[in-house]
């Protein structure tokens, strides 16, 4: 038997060898998950050793890493849905460990690797925060206000401004914060977000609007809101009628929802190209697809003010 055939037999040995480990590893952890069994191999005078559990929890950890970076997971273990991340769309690099609120104060921040903050904090309201101290939400370290312009009824279809709109603005800009506005939509196609976009323009002309024009899709908790049944194609659409009437008008149009509201219920490969401004009230977000702001709180308190305020990052 001569050198070369039986460097060939050596190669065939050790490949069944792999094979047949690789059989038992996936017999174990089939149908042994709790109690992994113990198998020893030698080859090449090394020894590999499958220690009980150690082995079937790596493997879990890869499997479950790869699925989060292919899938966003909606609602609670065992019992994932599973939504798809849409290619062609940004991802976030964002490091979740590094948003976090410094000792002795009160509001998130992202940092870089040597924990300076490189964000900065936005504040949103509506008719429903009155009586705001501007100065004092500027002293707190607020560097934007986000105002809602107004609303469409979700039962009549009838676009209305907040009442607010006016106070808010002209406190926000007066104490020298930037300002960006939304609109909160029950948009039904198209055109009807076209529309919404241009009665927020009306309303926006005269002020010096520095920040994103947003559109606000979110669920409504009312029995037969004009939106209850509307397919992602339709919803995806006045969404996208919104952001390109508020493009061509020369402001920066951004999408605001919560993270399973953008997975579940829009056109990510249509509406991911957008800013977007991430509703996900937690200690880190969650979420695959890159975001300009994340609002992590509807519970916020600023000093001067003695009421819940919606709390954002702005990473730009």
């Amino acid at each position: 038997m001569n050198k070369s055939f039986k460097r060939v037999i050596s190669v065939l040995i050790i490949a069944m060898v792999i094979v047949l480990v690789a059989l038992i590893i996936m017999i174990n952890i089939t149908f042994n998950k709790d109690n992994p069994v113990f198998v020893k191999t030698e080859t090449d005078n090394r020894g590999w050793t499958l220690v009980p559990e150690t082995e079937y929890d790596m493997i879990q950890a890869n499997y479950w890493a790869y699925v989060r970076k292919a899938y966003v997971l909606v609602g609670d273990a065992p019992d994932y849905e599973y939504y798809k991340i849409a290619s062609g769309v940004p991802r976030n690099n964002y490091e979740p460990d590094n948003f976090f609120i410094e000792d002795g104060d009160s509001l998130m921040y992202y940092h870089d690797g040597d924990a300076n903050r490189i964000s900065h904090v936005a504040v949103d309201v509506s008719s429903y925060q009155t009586g705001v101290d501007w100065e004092a939400v500027k002293a707190a370290g607020v560097d934007m206000a986000i105002i809602r312009a107004g609303y469409r009824g979700y039962g009549t279809g009838s676009i209305v401004t907040d009442d607010m709109f006016e106070s808010h603005m002209e406190g926000a800009l007066e104490a020298g914060l930037d300002v960006g506005v939304y609109f909160f939509t029950q948009a039904v196609n198209y055109d009807e977000g076209v529309e919404e976009a241009n009665y927020t323009l009306s309303l926006i002309r005269d002020y010096n609007v520095k920040g994103p024009v947003v559109i606000d899709t979110e669920i409504i908790y009312a029995e037969g809101a004009r939106t209850e049944d509307l397919d992602i194609e339709a919803r995806t659409d006045s969404i996208v009628g919104f952001c390109e009437t508020v493009k061509a008008a020369g402001y920066e149009p951004m999408v605001y929802s919560n993270r399973n509201w953008f997975v579940q219920e829009l056109d990510m490969a249509r509406v991911g190209n957008y800013k977007l401004w991430l509703a996900h009230y937690a200690n880190q977000p969650d979420f695959p697809y890159l975001y300009t702001i994340w609002q992590y709180t509807s519970e916020g308190r600023l000093s001067g003010n003695g009421m819940d305020l919606d709390l954002n990052v702005i990473l730009e």
